[in-house]
């Protein structure tokens, strides 16, 4: 902690940044945007002539596009994870000292799978989103795009990790009574590995609308396009109703994917 401390001064010394910044009138003025998370609107604070539904169908309407656009890059994301990380992984390789011949094409299977999935993990979506947009224009298809690209290579490297460092016992036992590698990791590894599979692809479940959130600052269409121009415009009442319902969609996220996993692998009774 100490560590941490010191290094936390150095960045905030080299970077300029001092504690008395926090006090000055911007702090304060935030002070109004902080007070009215608890006056979140119902209705329009600024109505516009002919506004086409109210406030709350609005913007659920907002949060309906946001995750299907979320959905749609994850159902993308999922199964390239997968692959991905099945070939960035030795985990359902055979015995390579009873098959040599393997060897040089598996590993250059392992690491030619491990240098594109750190490609395409190391640019941020948002930047995918800009290349995507220049190319193509603004529209949902490159947004879901520039979220597909990184979480893609996100999913893999952990997937694959996860499959890496699992227990193998089953596994193991199912090869020692003649199984293939690649049977005694379908029916030995990977039903164990399987919650833990879908417990994160929730949680980059929940990433993924918190980003196509994002892209609303852009210009794709999501309920970040209403936090923006409510923040523009300074209704805050507004603001932090989209917030909450972000809020409440991550929470709803959480709880399916909780279910799904007790499902799967129900929890031990006392």
């Amino acid at each position: 902690m100490l560590g941490i401390a010191l290094i936390a001064g150095l960045c905030m010394w080299s970077l300029g940044l001092a504690p008395g910044v926090l006090f000055d009138s911007s702090f304060r003025f935030a002070g109004k945007f902080f007070a009215s998370a608890f006056q979140p609107a119902l209705v329009y604070e600024d109505p516009l002539p002919g506004t086409p539904r109210p406030f709350l169908i609005d913007a659920l309407f907002s949060l309906a596009a946001t995750f299907r656009l979320a959905l749609l890059a994850m159902c993308v994301s999922v199964p390239c994870g997968a692959v991905l990380a099945i070939f960035a992984s030795s985990a359902w390789w055979p015995d390579l000292k009873r098959h040599p011949a393997l060897t040089i094409p598996l590993r250059a299977l392992y690491y030619s799978s491990r240098a594109f999935i750190a490609f395409a993990r190391s640019i941020h979506e948002l930047l995918w989103g800009l290349l995507f947009i220049t190319a193509i224009g603004l529209s949902t298809g490159a947004a879901i795009a520039a979220v597909a690209i990184p979480y893609s290579g996100i999913l893999a490297k952990i997937y694959a990790e996860m499959l890496e460092e699992h227990s193998r016992d089953s596994q193991n036992a199912l090869r020692a009574v003649g199984a293939s590698g690649l049977a005694g990791f379908a029916y030995g590894l990977l039903p164990r590995a399987l919650p833990d599979l879908i417990s994160y692809s929730f949680y980059r479940l929940e990433c993924a609308l918190r980003s196509a959130a994002v892209f609303g600052f852009i210009g794709v269409e999501t309920i970040g396009t209403k936090i923006f121009f409510a923040t523009q415009d300074r209704h805050y009442s507004e603001v932090w109703t989209y917030l909450y319902l972000l809020v409440g969609a991550c929470a709803l996220l959480e709880w399916w994917g909780h279910a799904i996993r007790r499902r799967i692998k129900p929890e031990p009774s006392n």
